[in-house]
């Protein structure tokens, strides 16, 4: 797609159409940017029916993650999250879904006037941290709304979690297909982590931890539990009619350096977080803390990119690790909550950028 950009660009067809900066420079940062911003116009397939290019892009998706079909989301998550709910429940039919879902899940449960049951999270409560839902409460909630007369029509939990914990989908998904209903998982935070494969349905973030787009996002489908094309039919309801060419150009040039350069950028990565987790030893009050609790408080696994750096003294909440690290040593955290200040990594970056990090949490902890 890209290259068909590019060679729209630089021909002499004239764009008697949509957007109105007509590939033309304004004098601003983004006019390189705005020569491939195009919209649906002969040769560039169109989103809502795709078969050419666009199917071509959704297709690797596919392949790539191991799906039976995939489905570009320019919306975010937050698009297919929608679509995914609504294909998978009817109006005013039943939902049981994770108390910690995006809000996203919850607006749906507002459009659809669903009927919202709720898996609650285990905690983990030593820093007051949600860990996944346990497969054993699914099971649970499942019995209890089955003998009410209540079964819903889907269950949606979030896996990997914000903080990097990954619940045991695959009992998750055995339980509740005995049930004969489909499993829907947020999977937002995971598009680097193999799909869960037990998941009818999975939506990634590629924006979030790949090299994308920020909004570029998929709906990865496995078996026919829920209509594909039903899927697809929520996706069109949800998403703008005008989908931005650049963003979905980015979702093939990620898929590129996957295949490119993915396993040595990952194997570079993981080098670079056993430098960050070899600090562990060294500091004294300062803990970067998660993969510990795997097998307690529903985490089946751990993502190691998240970093969750926490003071185990609580000298320091949250804001006070995340506040020092971007005022002092200029490092943007992605968020912080009650004793915990949330780091994302990813294959892009770059190890001055881990240096930079190391250096910041060895002074902050000598400093207490």
């Amino acid at each position: 797609m890209t290259r068909e950009l590019e060679a729209l660009s630089d021909s002499d067809i004239y764009p008697f159409h949509m957007p109105g900066h007509k590939r033309q420079p304004a004098g601003g940062v983004l006019d390189e940017v705005s020569r491939l911003d195009i919209t649906e116009i002969d040769g560039f397939d169109d989103l809502q029916a795709p078969g050419g290019l666009i199917k071509e892009i959704e297709t690797r998706l596919a392949e790539h993650y191991g799906a039976d079909s995939a489905h570009l989301s320019v919306n975010g998550s937050t698009c297919g999250i929608l679509a995914s709910i609504s294909a998978a429940v009817g109006h005013r039919e039943g939902l049981l879904m994770d108390r910690g879902s995006h809000q996203s899940a919850f607006n749906c449960v507002y459009i659809g006037e669903l009927r919202s049951h709720y898996l609650k999270r285990e905690i983990v409560p030593e820093y007051s941290m949600s860990g996944c839902v346990a497969a054993d409460t699914v099971e649970t909630e499942l019995k209890a709304l089955e003998e009410k007369g209540q079964l819903p029509q889907a269950v949606f939990i979030t896996s990997p979690t914000y903080e990097g914990f990954i619940a045991d989908t695959g009992r998750i998904a055995e339980t509740v297909h005995a049930y004969g209903i489909p499993l829907i998982v947020d999977g937002a935070h995971g598009a680097h982590l193999p799909i869960e494969k037990e998941a009818d349905i999975t939506i990634v973030s590629l924006h979030k931890t790949l090299p994308a787009l920020t909004q570029l996002a998929a709906v990865l489908v496995r078996g026919e539990k829920v209509d594909d094309d039903r899927i697809k039919r929520f996706i069109n309801i949800y998403q703008t009619s005008s989908p931005s060419y650049i963003l979905m150009a980015s979702a093939e040039g990620c898929l590129d350096l996957l295949e490119r350069e993915g396993e040595a950028k990952r194997e570079r990565l993981e080098r670079e977080l056993d430098g960050i987790y070899g600090l562990k030893s060294r500091l004294k009050r300062l803990d970067i803390i998660g993969p510990e609790y795997v097998g307690r408080y529903g985490i089946h696994g751990y993502d190691r990119t998240k970093l969750n750096l926490t003071d185990r003294t609580g000298m320091l909440d949250g804001q006070d690790i995340y506040d020092s690290l971007r005022q002092r040593y200029r490092i943007q955290p992605e968020m912080c909550m009650g004793r915990d200040c949330l780091l994302m990594t990813s294959i892009m970056d770059t190890e001055e950028g881990f240096t930079r990090l190391k250096k910041a949490i060895l002074d902050i902890d000598g400093s207490l």
